[in-house]
């Protein structure tokens, strides 16, 4: 597979200068030398297994989508957890990543999420706890119009009925061209296998994973992460729901439609997806 190195130096002198505007931080990240495939129109797969200056691999998985020929929206279960691979079933979909934070044990999302124009469990806008950690949404309007924002207060997203579907997660990675603040815990500071979405324009938007926790993926914190989709051209970016949870899917590929490593199993194949309650979809 392709290689290529990115300067350590570089990366620390990005990071120690948060918050920043991010069009200074594009030198450095375009020296990945990527695996690019079209999937349909509007829709391109990027690849890349790279080893930074630093010793790190890292295993990376970018759907570059036009939303003006593409439709994003969010997939939910409420009642069970499945893998990506199975709800995507009947969706129509293309593509699809694992999305927001969840119940492990009892499924359902944990934080306020509307799917098709509807909250499906109707106590989710209601029971989920505040977060530091989750202080960005998703909005996808009924346009297909595509959205980074801060959280907003629930019934803000209530009256808001333009959007099809909302989904709160986070950290915020990226706001109005920006390096977001983020706060020093573990789900920032510790590498990590991760799932993000950013907007690289008015109509396109990026959505990546990096797998992680096996010796051919470090994974990254947040603020690594974060620079990458400066560098990749975000002007907002969210986190999603990483960990075991990080799953790619393109219809027709082998492995079940897994095109990245999921952990959940410990080894570096496509093998480990975990069940997951919601998934966000490109159709």
């Amino acid at each position: 597979m392709f290689r290529s190195k990115l300067p350590t130096l570089f990366l620390l002198i990005l990071l120690s200068i948060l918050p920043a505007n991010t069009n200074a931080q594009n030198n450095g990240f375009g020296k990945i030398r990527w695996e690019k495939e079209k999937i349909q129109p509007g829709l391109v797969w990027k690849h890349a297994h790279t080893q930074f200056e630093d010793t790190l691999l890292q295993n990376i998985n970018i759907l570059v989508v036009n939303t003006a020929k593409r439709d994003l929206a969010i997939q939910y279960d409420p009642s069970k957890n499945a893998k990506v691979s199975t709800q995507v079933g009947g969706t129509g979909a293309i593509a699809a990543v694992n999305g927001g934070f969840f119940s492990i044990a009892n499924g359902g999302s944990v934080t306020y999420i509307r799917t098709g124009g509807l909250i499906v469990d109707s106590d989710t806008a209601a029971k989920w706890k505040k977060n530091t950690n989750l202080n960005g949404a998703i909005l996808i309007d009924t346009e297909g119009m595509v959205s980074i924002t801060k959280e907003m207060p629930n019934n803000w997203f209530d009256s808001h009925t333009e959007y099809a579907d909302i989904l709160v997660t986070g950290p915020l990675l990226i706001e109005n061209n920006e390096l977001a603040a983020l706060p020093e815990t573990s789900l920032v500071t510790v590498r990590h296998p991760r799932t993000a979405i950013g907007k690289t324009g008015k109509r396109k938007v990026m959505i990546i994973t990096v797998d992680g926790r096996t010796d051919q993926s470090s994974g990254l914190t947040l603020h690594e992460l974060a620079a990458f989709m400066a560098g990749q051209k975000c002007t907002d970016a969210v986190n999603l729901d990483g960990g075991g949870s990080t799953t790619m899917w393109i219809s027709g590929k082998p492995f079940e439609g897994v095109v990245n490593m999921p952990c959940d199993n410990r080894k570096f194949d496509h093998e480990g997806a975990r069940a997951v309650s919601n998934i966000i979809v490109v159709k």
